[in-house]
């Protein structure tokens, strides 16, 4: 005859109350069974009624859990609870006929939770997955906080010690007026990238939306440009209006060499309208300028970059010699 069999978790505290409560109901005592848990124990009770075996799990029972005896309710219970006591560790409480340890009298204290080398090395195996996954997890998780606030890193900037050095020994070299200008400049955008790493959520929002309206400026100024004299006369009014702008495009120059400096002053100071990042005619009226000359400049590799430098130098030569 097939046994309905099912497993229910119990607490230690409701133990007695269980008992009780199945003796009421008519169930049978079967058995108290211990087993190792590493490194406690678990309990189990089991009853029987009308072909149901019910198996009451206690887990995790410790050497210092006292575990209250039911040989009061299922007198039974007396060989399996002086079992757990000697072969376990368990530690029963009670007992209605207690063998004080003389059971089994065994050699060893405890012999069932004596592991083999191997099982030890299987538990120790467990132990270390269990850690390294643990780990892991918390690597996972630490990666997804640093990408997180990667956005206020980036958006710091900082002029290494080696590029500062050689800005130095180059500042050395210029007229100290201007020097102490591109000092100033380099300090207030290091302070000004510094304020914007706390706000780089918000800054970020922002340069996604600047992007599509500097797009939109770039097309709607192609589609009405302004005559070569109005482009020189925006130039000058910027160059005077803008020191910050100048100190910025200094502290640029400073960092190339100084016969390339050079041309880039001169082709800046001549406000060349008739000469894009190509080398090629511009579209008439389209004045380059010292951020729209850096940006472009750096997208290009360093011969065509050159050839750029040298069309602005001859153009600049020729304004001169108008």
């Amino acid at each position: 005859m097939a046994l309905a069999t099912e497993f229910v978790p119990l607490q230690l505290d409701r133990l007695r109350d269980t008992a009780h409560r199945m003796k009421d109901e008519g169930w049978r005592f079967i058995q108290t069974h211990a087993a190792y848990n590493e490194p406690n124990v678990d309990l189990y009770y089991s009853f029987m009624k009308d072909g149901n075996v019910v198996n009451y799990r206690i887990e995790g029972v410790t050497k210092e859990d006292p575990v209250p005896s039911i040989t009061d309710i299922f007198l039974a219970a007396f060989v399996f609870e002086n079992e757990a006591r000697e072969l376990f560790g368990v530690d029963m409480r009670d007992i209605a006929i207690d063998f004080q340890g003389g059971l089994y009298a065994p050699a060893e204290t405890e012999p069932m939770r004596i592991i083999s080398p191997e099982q030890k090395a299987q538990i120790e195996k467990a132990r270390k997955a269990a850690a390294a996954k643990a780990a892991k997890a918390a690597g996972a998780s630490e990666g997804a906080a640093s990408k997180a606030d990667a956005p206020a890193a980036q958006s710091s900037w900082k002029l290494s010690d080696e590029k500062r050095a050689k800005l130095e020994e180059k500042l050395k070299e210029m007229d100290p007026a201007k020097a102490a200008k591109v000092r100033a400049a380099l300090e207030a955008k290091e302070a000004a990238a510094a304020a914007s790493s706390k706000e780089a959520p918000s800054a970020a929002a922002a340069s996604s939306t600047a992007v599509p309206a500097a797009k939109a400026g770039e097309a709607s100024g192609a589609a009405q440009s302004p005559s070569p004299t109005e482009n020189t006369a925006v130039g000058e009014a910027l160059a005077a209006d803008a020191p910050g702008r100048d100190d910025e495009l200094e502290a640029k120059l400073a960092l190339l060499g100084e016969e390339k400096a050079k041309k880039v002053r001169a082709a800046l100071a001549g406000k060349p309208a008739n000469v894009d990042a190509t080398g090629a005619d511009a579209p008439a009226g389209h004045a380059i300028d010292d951020a729209e000359l850096e940006a472009k400049l750096a997208l290009l590799d360093a011969d065509k970059a050159e050839k750029v430098r040298a069309a602005l130098a001859r153009a600049a030569s020729a304004v001169e010699g108008e």
